[in-house]
């Protein structure tokens, strides 16, 4: 797991110890959606603002949660995020995060947000950095798992940088692993290993490392489960 995953899980984890411990709810949660991320500053993954998204202490007008999540998108996909060492970068990664904190299904107080999922694939498609985008990725798997499955699997299909490790996350998923925090149930476990099956079967990986790290999940699948019939 590379150095950015890791702080994505530490992140994550660190944050969902502290959802049953919030305070009552803050003034700015009422402020508009400008004064907020004003607030907001460089911290978007604070848990107040957490829990603003995911109205932890109360309901909040879905017009106004999808600016908040338009801004962070904004951060994400900024030019100057390209530049590993720019602070552009750091509001990118800390705005993908703030994402996946608003949208996960599980391991978060309040109600998940539902654009959350759709912000990350823009992210994924515009933003200027290849570890954004790669973020990005494996932050869908934990807010709509089973449209993230058929999207890393569009992915692993392409030319796009990111295909290893789209195909990476979904064998990660597959073996009940995962990416950030939250554990796939069975269920989800199996939708992964379906979009491997098919993704083996298909003939539509063309990318050599991609097809290579594939044929060694499907023989290792194959060794430990000798009767798990056809792909």
């Amino acid at each position: 797991m590379s150095r950015l995953l890791r702080a994505t899980f530490i992140l994550f984890a660190s944050t969902s110890a502290t959802a049953a411990q919030r305070g009552p709810r803050p003034a700015i949660a009422d402020s508009s959606a400008r004064r907020i991320m004003a607030r907001v500053g460089n911290a978007p993954a604070a848990v107040w603002f957490r829990d603003v998204l995911r109205q932890s202490h109360g309901p909040q007008p879905r017009a106004k949660l999808d600016e908040l999540a338009d801004s962070l998108t904004s951060r994400a996909i900024d030019p100057g995020s390209a530049r590993r060492d720019s602070e552009a970068y750091n509001q990118a990664v800390e705005a993908v995060l703030a994402l996946l904190q608003a949208g996960a299904i599980r391991g978060q107080s309040g109600t998940p947000y539902a654009g959350a999922f759709d912000r990350l694939v823009t992210v994924h498609r515009q933003a200027r950095s290849f570890y954004v985008r790669h973020t990005a990725l494996a932050a869908m798997l934990a807010t709509s798992h089973s449209r993230a499955v058929d999207y890393l699997q569009r992915v692993v299909e392409s030319s796009d940088s990111t295909a290893r490790g789209a195909l990476g996350f979904l064998t990660l998923d597959a073996d009940g692993g995962s990416p950030v925090s939250i554990t796939p149930t069975t269920a989800e476990q199996q939708q992964s290993v379906s979009a491997l099956k098919a993704l083996a079967s298909g003939g539509r990986v063309t990318g050599p490392e991609v097809a290579e790290d594939l044929a060694h999940w499907l023989r290792r699948y194959r060794l430990e489960h000798p009767s798990g019939g056809p792909l």
